[in-house]
C-alpha cells in the first residue's frame, strides 16, 4: 500500500507530493495528468523488476517526453520519484522462505539522470536510491490512521534502526549505489554509471527481506482499465492466475478460485446477481486439449453460453466481483475509468465495490487478510457526489509555475487538491493551508461543454484565494 508519492521532473509533475489512503479517486478532465500518475506508478514498479533502458522504452512516447518541458525548451535532465509503503509484515519468497519484518513502513527515493556516454548517446542512470524505515516518531500517516504498534500492522517496537537498507554514496570520482546488510546478509556496492538496473530489482529473496519486500510490493502493482474484448477471451492454461491489463486471465482467476474452495464460485455468482437484472451462474471449463480455461454462464432456465455472449457491462460487473471475493486479491489495483458501462442507477453498487476491495484498518475484520489498496481515475460527476466517495475524492487540474531562478514559465504542471461538501453541507477538516474545490465547482467544471471558460472560472477561484492573477495563457492543457 502506498502512503505517499512524490515526483519532480516526471512528464506534467513537478515538486509534486500527495498523501494516499486506501481508498482514493482522482477525477478530472483529460490532459491533466490523472493517467500521468499511473504511468509514474507504472515506472516505479516496473523499475523494481526490469532494466532501467528498456523500462523508459516501454512507456508511451518517446524517452524525452517522459521529462518535464523546460521554460526555455526541451527537457529536464532528472526524474526523481518516491514512495512511503506499508507492507505486509510477512514476506515469502519463490523458494518459500519466509521472513518476519520489523519495519513494515518504509520509504523509498529514486532518481534518474540522463547523461551522455563517451561516445554522445543518451544514456539512463541511477543517480540516487534509497530505502530506509519511517521513524516510528515522525511517522504521521500512521498516527491519523491509528494503527497501533503491536497491532496487525505495525509489529510491537523490538529496537530500532537507523541505517538505510539502499543508501548512495557520492565522491568525486564515482557515485556508488549501496545495499546494506538486513539480517545475516553482508552488504554489496555498484557503481552507479556501470549498473543497467536499481539495486531494488535485484532483491529476488529474503537474503535482505525489507529490500525484497518493498521489491515484492512495488512488482504486484496492478493496472486495470476493463476491455470487454479481452475480458471474453479464454486463458491460457500456463497464463497466471491474476488479472492483469484490460482484465486478461479472468478464467485462470475463477479455476484458481473453484479448485481452492468450491464455494467461492457461488459467491462470485451471488454477487454477479445482485449486480445485473438477470441472475447468471458463473462457471469455468477446462479445455485440456487446447491448453485452455473457458469462461462460461448459465441463466435461471438452465441455458449455457460462453463468454462471447455476455453484455460489456455484465464482463466488468464479473471481473469487479472476481476481485472482491478473491482472497488472493492484495495490494495496490490502479483503475481507469471504473464507471465505463455502468447504468448512473448501478454506480452505488460500484462505490461499495471499491470499498470492500481496499482495507478498512477501523474494522477488525481485515486483520488477517492482505493489504489492499484502490486507487481510480474517473471523470463521473455522478460517481464522485456518492456520499461514501467524497471524502476519498481528488481534483487533479493544472497550475501554473513559475521557476524558481525567476528565468521564465513553465507549461502547467498538475496539482491534486480534496473536493469537499458545498458549504450547506457538513464540512469535512481541510487543512488552511491546502487548496480545495467544492463538489459543486467540479460537477460545473466536469459538465461544462467550453471546459477553457471552466478552466477560467477555476483558475479565478484559485487567484482570488492565493491573491495573484492568472491569465488565459496559463490555464492551457497540456497533453
Amino acid at each position: 500500500m502506498i502512503t505517499r508519492i512524490e515526483l519532480d521532473g516526471f512528464k506534467t509533475f513537478q515538486e509534486f507530493s500527495l498523501d494516499l489512503s486506501p481508498l482514493q479517486v482522482i477525477v478530472g478532465a483529460n490532459g491533466v495528468g490523472k493517467s500521468n500518475l499511473f504511468c509514474a506508478l507504472r515506472l516505479l514498479g516496473r523499475l523494481a523488476g526490469s532494466n532501467v533502458g528498456s523500462t523508459f522504452h516501454q512507456l508511451r512516447g518517446d524517452v524525452g517526453e517522459l521529462f518535464l518541458l523546460r521554460p526555455q525548451g526541451g527537457s529536464a535532465d532528472r526524474i526523481r520519484l518516491a514512495i512511503e509503503m506499508l507492507v505486509d509484515q510477512e514476506v515469502r519468497d519463490e523458494w518459500g522462505s519466509c521472513q518476519e519484518l520489523r519495519f513494515p513502513r518504509m520509504r523509498y527515493e529514486l532518481e534518474i539522470v540522463r547523461r551522455p556516454d563517451p561516445r554522445g548517446r543518451e544514456r539512463l542512470i541511477v543517480d540516487h536510491e534509497f530505502l530506509a524505515p519511517i521513524p516510528r516518531q515522525r511517522d504521521s500517516w500512521t498516527k491519523a490512521n491509528n494503527l497501533k504498534t503491536g497491532g496487525p500492522w505495525i509489529p510491537a517496537m523490538t529496537g530500532g534502526r537507523s541505517s538505510p537498507f539502499i543508501s548512495t554514496h557520492k565522491s568525486k570520482k564515482e557515485t556508488t549505489l549501496v545495499l546494506h546488510q538486513d539480517g545475516k546478509s553482508g552488504r554489496r556496492d555498484i557503481e552507479a554509471a556501470k549498473a543497467g538496473r536499481t539495486l531494488l530489482s535485484g532483491a529476488m529473496n529474503t537474503e535482505f527481506p525489507h529490500a525484497f519486500a518493498a521489491a515484492e510490493e512495488m512488482r504486484a502493482w496492478r493496472f486495470l482499465q476493463l476491455d470487454p474484448e479481452i475480458l471474453r477471451q479464454p486463458s491460457s492454461a500456463t497464463a497466471p492466475a491474476k488479472i492483469t491489463d484490460g482484465g486478461r486471465n479472468l478464467p485462470n482467476v475463477l479455476a484458481r478460485m473453484k479448485a481452492s474452495n468450491p464455494r467461492l464460485l457461488t459467491d462470485v455468482s451471488s454477487d454477479l446477481a445482485r449486480q445485473l437484472p438477470d441472475a447468471l451462474q458463473v462457471e469455468v471449463d477446462e479445455d485440456h486439449e487446447a491448453g485452455r480455461t473457458v469462461l462460461c454462464a448459465k441463466a435461471e432456465d438452465g441455458r449455457r453460453f460462453s463468454a462471447r455472449s455476455l453484455s460489456d457491462g455484465a464482463l466488468r460487473a464479473l471481473a469487479l466481483v472476481t476481485l472482491r471475493n478473491d482472497p488472493e486479491h492484495g495490494g495496490l489495483l490502479c483503475f481507469e475509468d471504473p464507471e465505463n458501462s455502468v447504468h448512473p442507477s448501478r454506480l452505488k453498487d460500484l462505490t461499495h465495490i471499491l470499498q470492500d476491495l481496499t482495507t478498512s484498518f477501523s474494522s477488525t475484520e481485515n486483520d488477517e487478510a492482505p493489504l489492499r489498496q484502490v486507487i481510480c481515475n474517473t471523470h463521473s460527476p455522478v460517481l464522485i457526489s456518492h456520499p461514501d466517495i467524497l471524502s476519498h475524492v481528488l481534483f487533479a487540474h493544472l497550475a501554473p509555475r513559475t521557476d524558481s531562478e525567476g528565468n521564465g514559465q513553465y507549461p502547467p504542471v498538475t496539482r491534486m487538491v480534496p473536493v469537499i461538501p458545498d458549504p450547506l453541507q457538513p464540512a469535512l477538516p481541510i487543512p488552511e493551508e491546502v487548496q480545495s474545490f467544492t463538489l459543486s465547482e467540479v460537477q460545473s467544471y466536469l459538465k461544462s461543454a467550453d471546459l477553457g471558460a471552466a478552466r477560467l472560472h477555476l483558475g479565478a477561484q484559485m487567484a482570488r484565494d492565493s491573491g495573484e492573477v492568472i491569465g488565459k495563457d496559463e490555464t492551457e492543457e497540456v497533453v
